[in-house]
């Protein structure tokens, strides 16, 4: 048994090394970058180069491959077809970006709302290529690979290799310690402003799903390495859903701030006003993670609050 995290040294490999060094397994973490990461067992390669991969999964006897940075089927190839020749279990980072809510929420469609978070078995958007063309795109990561962003194309293609033992995990979005995309850098900002805060009333009540980084991790060791998660998809995110002002509030009270929230009209500008004009926020970005917990055990490892002071600790830290 021995795993592979492709993609491995960033925010999301970092701590699905760590949480799979805590259950003693052998894993190797793999990237291009020129910096070897301290005290975790590397093998430099760039993810599109198909042979340095296998020959670094052939050296290390790969069972596994946990493949963090698969944005769309043009970069996740050469890592599908490493794996395939291996024999191991592709083990693929999806989203929750694949449901029909997010056609919806990125105004580039008119899906039905769906109130209830998704579950595994609701629908996907119709619409392909969420980026193209859109200017609401994480930052940091280049052009051309978010205009062929998708992972619909990724989990069609792993479904229909018969080559290829594989385990999909669609997350929400992630935060902890180190998060690159500052997933709650607005509500820290108005902490540190001091005084009232405006927040703009569509956002408010908005809800999305969050999950922890070490519980994203632990949720992708399961899926490497459980029997029963062979061919399964599985949705993992906190057990409840809070609106905006719900995070806001709590980010406030663990930054030792007392600010009062008022709910503003758009014509305010508010916090949150940005994400209120770019999408729309009738539509929940909510997932049910019931699957993960009935069939692989899953459960996390703090609550909420306790992930959450964690997260601002290190912020607060620098």
């Amino acid at each position: 048994m021995s795993v592979a995290v492709v993609s491995g040294t960033g925010f999301l490999g970092r701590a699905v090394m760590r949480h799979l060094a805590g259950m003693q397994v052998p894993a190797v973490a793999i990237a291009r970058g020129v910096t070897t990461p301290a005290g975790v067992p590397f093998a430099r390669a760039d993810r599109m180069d198909t042979d340095a991969l296998r020959a670094i999964f052939r050296a290390r006897r790969v069972t596994a491959v946990v493949d963090i940075y698969a944005l769309g089927l043009r970069n996740a190839a050469p890592v599908i077809e490493a794996a395939a020749h291996q024999g191991a279990r592709y083990v693929l980072v999806s989203s929750t970006d694949v449901y029909a809510n997010y056609e919806g929420l990125l105004r580039k469609g008119t899906p039905p709302v769906r109130h209830a978070p998704a579950t595994e078995e609701s629908p996907l958007r119709v619409m392909r290529y969420p980026y193209r063309g859109n200017p609401n795109r994480p930052q940091g990561v280049g052009a051309d690979l978010f205009d062929d962003y998708d992972k619909l194309p990724v989990e069609e293609a792993l479904r229909a290799d018969t080559r290829l033992p594989h385990a999909i995990l669609r997350p929400p979005m992630i935060f902890g310690p180190g998060d690159p995309q500052n997933r709650f850098g607005w509500a820290i900002e108005a902490a540190r402003a001091g005084g009232p805060v405006a927040l703009d009333a569509r956002a408010a009540g908005w809800l999305n799903s969050y999950a922890f980084v070490d519980d994203v991790a632990a949720a992708l060791a399961l899926l490497a390495l459980h029997p029963g998660a062979e061919g399964r998809t599985y949705n993992v995110a906190l057990p409840d859903q809070h609106p905006q002002r719900w995070w806001l509030q709590a980010i406030l009270r663990h930054l030792g701030s007392d600010a009062a929230v008022t709910e503003v009209a758009p014509d305010a500008n508010g916090l949150q006003a940005g994400r209120a004009e770019a999408m729309d926020l009738r539509y929940p970005l909510t997932l049910d993670s019931t699957r993960i917990r009935r069939e692989l055990g899953y459960a996390e490892a703090l609550t909420p609050d306790e992930a959450l002071a964690r997260t601002l600790a290190a912020v607060v830290a620098g």
